[in-house]
Formats: C-alpha cells, sequence, structure tokens
C-alpha cells in the first residue's frame, strides 16, 4: 500500500535511520558565550523577558528557552535579538571570528 507523504507521519521510526544527527553547537562554548552576551545586554537594559518577547512578538517562554540553551537561535533571530537589544551583531560574532581565524592559522 503507497502512504506517500504520510509514511514518515505514520511509520517514523522507519525513517530514522536515515535522519541527520542532531547538532551540538548549542553546547558549545562560543555559542553559549553569544546568548551570555544578549542575556547581560537584556539585564543592562533593565529589561524583563516578557517586555523583550512583547518586542520581538513572542510569548516569554521563547526568550527563557533560548536563554536557558533549551532553543537555538538562527541567523536571523540572532539579529533581530540584537536589534530589540540596541546592539552591534558584529560587536558579538567580531571576537568569535577573529579568535577562530588565530586557532586556525596557528
Amino acid at each position: 500500500m503507497e502512504y506517500g507523504v504520510l509514511q514518515y507521519l505514520i511509520f517514523p521510526c522507519q525513517w530514522a535511520g536515515s535522519m541527520p544527527k542532531p547538532r551540538k553547537s548549542a553546547f558549545e562554548p562560543e555559542y553559549r558565550e553569544i546568548i551570555a552576551h544578549l542575556v547581560a545586554r537584556r539585564a543592562e537594559l533593565g529589561m524583563t523577558q516578557v517586555q523583550m518577547a512583547e518586542q520581538y512578538g513572542e510569548r516569554q517562554a521563547f526568550i527563557s528557552s533560548v536563554e536557558r540553551l533549551q532553543r537555538r537561535l538562527d541567523v536571523w533571530e540572532f539579529v533581530r535579538f540584537c536589534a530589540i537589544l540596541k546592539i552591534n551583531p558584529q560587536d558579538i560574532l567580531g571576537p568569535l571570528f577573529e579568535h577562530e581565524a588565530r586557532g586556525r592559522s596557528g
């Protein structure tokens, strides 16, 4: 019997072997450092998670899950966080890129 697209929902275990392995970068020190910068800036501004969420257009639980490293930020989300927190993404990412470049050249 042919199930089409539904086969992935009906028989998920059958396809689990071909799924990519989960990324671990959310647990790498550099990612933690990025989030720590965002949390520190929010606190510096005296902004609550609720206020941040309102400006972002999400619920407070979203901000909390990001800050507790339970949800990864993609690039666009990171840029939006920076805009709300009035910081240049380069100020956070620049030192990380420089550190990475030094590590590869030496």
